[in-house]
């Protein structure tokens, strides 16, 4: 029966237009250009006409996320002028979906499709009712009642330079707050005698989402080693933040000395270390070369190089310390994965750029060594270890809370092969990931927990259960194949893993 109470949008036609897929044959479609030009006419914060209403079976091909991301302009649509406002958008090819704005820059996006059967959902002023079974959801996406099914569908929405939105493919979790420091090491130099170094600054900011507060910092000095040559200060307790680090000579003698500034947040697990070195020089003596660390590691996948990471060399004794340079011997395998690499200057203090370029690197593990060298001095090395995981998926694990105990289980961490995968922490260093679509009825299952179980999958079409290792439990009420098992690239240690078909 089709609920003729509901609003109907007039039909936009671009050029060349497919033919209508399914019953929805009189809901409003638009391209990319015709959208821009058009898109008033669905600039409404409004009932949705409902595609396959009354058909119990849902439209006949339920409507997956568009191909290709859509050029949304917020100034062409009046709903999106104002915060809050809510705008339905109709690519060709995939299912229609509604931009909100949130704020003056944050915009969300969900799919339209019911979970269950796929029908288009209906807008309404509290979120969102689909009018074939009556499931009910809330403007946040979440499923409320009514037809048992999983949340809507979130979309991804990228604000461009020029305020236009792309709108399109599966919108990243939000985050938690991560803290983010400019810098691992902290080095000084200074004579004897000789002015006091200048002060140097940490930078703290949120690499997650939400507000990053409650972060503290301390200090700790070296075993058996002299105290109060360091001072540091937090400008405040909520990122973006800085940390002042100044260090004093005073009465020290020649010598390397050492601290470590610890920065932590109330609210977050990672508190990192910041390691300080001050080198007090005797100038009678002569030069000694110093490097702050003796081996870095890499991790990338097939298809993008690792950020660039920094080691500072310097002059740990007297004089001047200068005609440095640096040589790089690989080991087994690939050669030139290092060329990009450099030095800022042959005279210490300097800093050693060390970039791999992996693009070309076939999946594995690759190291070299790369040598340090000054006149009149004794060389130092610097290991190199670079690990080339298999293209897919990447997924950072501090965004995932979860998968920091074994036996955790996080949900949609991303798409592999156009469907949302689920991540398990099988062991201290291992993990499992699993494609989320049921294989009974191809429905996206949920992660739910159970007494008697632990965290485990549900289908929410027909019920369908399976435990944290993908097998289908004995308790299901329905029978089907294992969740369809996916293909993990992981180093104990690392911060990502690579997921893959």
């Amino acid at each position: 029966m089709i609920n003729s109470h509901l609003p109907r949008y007039p039909t936009v036609e671009p050029e060349n237009a497919p033919a209508s897929r399914g019953s929805c044959v009189d809901c409003a479609r638009f391209d990319r250009r015709g959208f821009l030009s058009t898109a008033s006419l669905v600039s409404l914060g409004m009932l949705v006409a409902a595609c396959g209403d009354g058909t119990i079976g849902g439209p006949r091909d339920i409507p997956g996320i568009a191909l290709t991301p859509l050029r949304v302009d917020p100034k062409l649509l009046p709903a999106l002028t104002e915060i809050g406002g809510r705008a339905v958008v109709m690519p060709i090819d995939g299912a229609p979906m509604v931009v909100e704005r949130l704020s003056t820059s944050k915009y969300r996006a969900f799919l339209l499709a019911c979970p269950h059967k796929g029908t288009t959902v209906d807008l309404t002023p509290s979120g969102f009712l689909c009018p074939n079974h009556g499931a009910r959801f809330s403007r946040d996406g979440l499923w409320l009642g009514g037809q048992d099914t999983t949340d809507l569908v979130p979309i991804g929405v990228t604000v461009q330079a020029d305020g236009v939105l792309l709108v399109g493919g599966l919108a990243s979790p939000d985050l938690p707050p991560a803290l983010i420091l400019s810098t691992k090491t902290l080095s000084y130099v200074v004579a004897t005698p000789g002015a006091d170094p200048a002060a140097q600054i940490i930078s703290l900011t949120n690499g997650g989402d939400g507000t990053l507060t409650g972060l503290s910092v301390s200090l700790t000095y070296g075993a058996d080693q002299p105290t109060g040559w360091l001072t540091i200060a937090l400008s405040q307790s909520a990122a973006p933040s800085a940390v002042a680090v100044t260090a004093r000579r005073g009465a020290l003698a020649a010598g390397t000395y050492t601290a470590t500034i610890r920065v932590n947040s109330a609210i977050t697990t990672d508190a990192q270390n910041v390691s300080v070195s001050l080198i007090v020089q005797d100038p009678s003596k002569a030069a000694a070369l110093q490097l702050s660390a003796s081996s870095l590691a890499f991790a990338a996948s097939s298809t993008a190089s690792p950020a660039a990471q920094t080691v500072q060399v310097l002059n740990s004794g007297g004089g001047v310390l200068g005609g440095l340079a640096f040589t790089v011997s690989y080991g087994n395998g690939a050669t030139g994965w290092l060329a990009t690499s450099a030095l800022s200057s042959s005279t210490a203090p300097a800093t050693l750029t060390i970039k791999p370029i992996t693009a070309a690197l076939a999946v594995g593990i690759y190291t070299a060594t790369v040598q340090v060298t000054g006149v009149g001095v004794t060389a130092r090395s610097i290991t190199i270890t670079v690990t080339i995981a298999t293209l897919g998926l990447a997924v950072t694990l501090a965004n995932f809370p979860s998968l920091a105990n074994v036996g955790g289980v996080a949900g949609s961490v991303g798409l592999v092969n156009g469907g949302p995968v689920a991540l398990v922490r099988a062991t201290a260093t291992t993990f499992v990931a699993f494609s989320m679509r049921c294989t009974h009825a191809g429905t996206t299952v949920r992660v739910e927990n159970y007494a008697s179980s632990g965290s485990a999958f549900h289908c929410p079409n027909h019920g369908a259960l399976f435990s944290n290792s993908g097998a289908v439990l004995a308790s299901s009420p329905i029978r089907t194949s294992p969740l369809t098992m996916l293909q993990v690239s992981y180093k104990s240690g690392e911060p990502i893993l690579y997921i893959s078909g």
